[in-house]
């Protein structure tokens, strides 16, 4: 495979060198995801301006990899642009769908880079570490507010972000324990157990679905599933025992409180954090109903919510105390409400596509291209998971996130392949 040599490839490695340590710095929102999209912005305009015709250099397989992320973001935003037009919507709409078309430049800027380098993405994840437990405890502890948000400005993107970071950890230290020193097993364990620690911070319970992502690890094809299933229930045991006989867990992670909130729904009473999500899907469906192929669009989302709820086909407790919610708050939902059906069909592309494009390069020789790819897997389970109660790709930092690491993780995958076929 020939690498591009020259001022394009300096140009190159100096703008993923910046990417791969962002990214790994990731969890500080307002820093961050601005600057993410300037860089996928960047990457962008040198692969139409320079770099189209070097691509094409490339495999087959390359080729492919670029038409599966182009493919896959641009249903994604395509499904806005019809949903937008259809309903008159504020063209400001394509907003967020926008930055996802930039993951096809963080995929050509990442793939022409010198592929020893993938190590600075680890040192990334480690840094990231320490301060997100750093702010998160002091948030947590010296400031007693409760919930730690980080730098971001909720509590569940913050529990979200470190819990799939630490999932990289882990599956680093699974695939690539051979491969790295005794040293930096330990620093790359340590790094996952401070991030899981801020994630406890957050309070968020949901952040935790999260690490399903490390049902990557598993070989379905020659796995016990009596054996998954052993483990499965030790762990729900082990779970359980912590959340009785730790101090203060159950409390943190607001286990009695979701049982209060249970409680209240029967008696009738939606006033809860549970209660009013029941309420939100249950709007998001009555939306869908009425506009089933294209949604009723992005920006009108709240309006409709208002008007279901002065008609009294949703309960009224959604607006008291000034809450204004402006999403479903559960991915699949809110999709169905804003974009219908055809914004259903382009989310599954979006996950499905890169997933069997990472699931191909996760069959590759070497652990370091398995290592990227397996976290590809489990970027898109995960965000799949997190979306279970949350319109993920209604947030700024996830729409600047997912993209640009699911470009990341394909290239640095074939990058690392390459160096066993050279």
């Amino acid at each position: 495979m020939e690498n591009i040599k020259g001022s394009n490839s300096t140009v190159s490695e100096n703008v993923v060198f910046g990417l791969l340590l962002v990214t790994g710095g990731i969890l500080a929102t307002p820093l961050v995801a601005g600057p993410l999209v300037l860089l996928g912005l960047i990457s962008t305009v040198i692969m139409l301006f320079r770099g189209q015709k070097l691509l094409h250099r490339y495999d087959q397989v390359t080729l492919s990899a670029r038409n599966v992320l182009f493919m896959s973001f641009g249903s994604w935003f395509l499904a806005e642009l019809i949903s937008t037009a259809a309903n008159n919507q504020n063209w400001s709409n394509l907003d967020y769908p926008m930055r996802f078309l930039l993951g096809v430049g963080v995929f050509w800027i990442v793939r022409c880079t010198i592929e020893n380098r993938y190590r600075i993405f680890y040192y990334g994840l480690a840094a990231s570490a320490v301060a997100a437990v750093i702010l998160g405890s002091y948030q947590y502890f010296i400031q007693d507010t409760g919930r730690a948000q980080g730098w971001t400005n909720y509590p569940i993107y913050f529990g979200n972000l470190s819990v799939l970071l630490s999932v990289y950890l882990l599956i680093a230290l699974a695939k690539m324990r051979s491969n790295l020193t005794k040293s930096w097993c330990f620093v790359l364990g340590i790094a996952a157990l401070l991030l899981m620690s801020a994630a406890f911070f957050s309070g968020s319970r949901s952040s935790w679905l999260g690490l399903a992502g490390l049902l990557t690890l598993v070989n379905w094809r020659h796995t016990n599933f009596f054996k998954i299933i052993g483990i499965g229930f030790a762990g729900m045991i082990i779970v359980v025992l912590g959340l009785i006989y730790i101090p203060g867990l159950a409390s943190t992670l607001r286990i009695n409180e979701a049982l209060q909130d249970f409680q209240g729904i029967l008696g009738g009473n939606y006033m809860s954090s549970i209660g009013h999500r029941l309420q939100m899907w249950k709007a998001a469906w009555l939306m869908f109903v009425g506009s089933p192929w294209v949604g009723i669009g992005s920006g009108n989302y709240q309006t409709e919510l208002i008007r279901l709820v002065e008609s009294g086909k949703v309960d009224i407790t959604l607006f008291s105390e000034g809450l204004m919610y402006n999403q479903a708050h559960s991915e699949v939902m809110d999709i169905l409400a804003t974009k219908g059906f055809l914004g259903a069909v382009a989310y599954l592309i979006m996950l499905v596509m890169p997933f069997r494009l990472f699931r191909e390069l996760a069959f590759k020789t070497n652990a370091e291209a398995q290592t990227m790819a397996l976290m590809g897997q489990a970027t898109i389970i995960s965000f799949f998971m997190f979306g279970l109660t949350l319109a993920t790709f209604k947030v700024q930092v996830y729409c600047a996130f997912f993209p640009a690491v699911i470009a990341m993780l394909a290239a640095m995958s074939l990058n690392l392949a390459d160096k066993r076929s050279k």
